[in-house]
């Protein structure tokens, strides 16, 4: 605990998601005061084609969605 999933469209490196998933567990460390050592993070790769699936069930109309996207519609991004 806490466990953070990152659903992205593919593209970013390994390297570039596992420096994302640091990051992200640094910063939940810091602000939450939970020990690294309890923080997972997993990252899960998706195409264009299957994100508007992704943001109809994860992100539209969901109040656990904190921080929203500047987007409204998942197949344009506008």
């Amino acid at each position: 605990m806490p466990h953070i999933v990152i659903k992205t469209i593919s593209g970013p490196s390994k390297k570039q998601l596992q420096q994302a998933a640091e990051q992200i567990a640094a910063i939940v460390n810091q602000t939450m005061g939970k020990p690294e050592k309890y923080i997972s993070v997993s990252v899960e790769e998706y195409s264009f084609d299957q994100w508007e699936g992704v943001y109809n069930e994860f992100i539209k109309d969901k109040d656990n969605v904190l921080v929203k996207p500047g987007y409204t519609d998942p197949v344009t991004f506008k």
